[in-house]
């Protein structure tokens, strides 16, 4: 019998596109949205975050994160301030209605995450952080010997 090849991404794919339709569900009735990641990102900071700051913490394109911030901005759930040093760099903190959003958006998540840890023990949930933290950190080592190019060994 031959065995059979799993994809890996397939399984978290399904998971993730499951878990974020419940979530976003959850969030619209707030009139919230999938920009929630920002605004948590944010609430997380002590320091001034630029656009650049938030798309580093976010993982994601700078175009993008200015899509997001103009979107935050015109719902008034974000504050964006002109560096006075650097008129090209814009600072930007929660406003009011933001920072009133977190406690939402936060017990959302415990609500979903309840809803997806349901009959898992603490022990098999510990677990599954370690080794989906253990593939991150292999995936991450892999592409970095590929960026010093062919003779680095494996």
């Amino acid at each position: 019998m031959m065995e059979q090849v799993q994809l890996l991404s397939r399984n978290l794919r399904r998971v993730k596109q499951l878990y974020n339709r419940i979530l976003l569900r959850e969030l619209a009735v707030h009139g919230l949205d999938a920009h929630f990641e920002a605004l948590l990102a944010l609430s997380e900071q002590e320091k001034h975050v630029t656009q650049n700051n938030l798309a580093e913490l976010l993982q994601m394109d700078k175009s993008r994160i200015v899509s997001i911030v103009y979107d935050l901005g015109k719902r008034h759930l974000i504050l964006i301030k002109t560096n006075p040093a650097d008129r090209r760099e814009h600072y930007i903190t929660l406003s009011a209605k933001g920072r009133e959003a977190i406690p939402v958006i936060e017990s959302i998540i415990k609500k979903v995450n309840e809803m997806a840890n349901m009959g898992l023990s603490d022990e098999k949930l510990s677990a599954f952080f370690e080794v989906s933290a253990l593939m991150h950190q292999n995936l991450l080592h892999n592409i970095a010997a590929d960026s010093q190019g062919p003779s680095v060994k494996r």
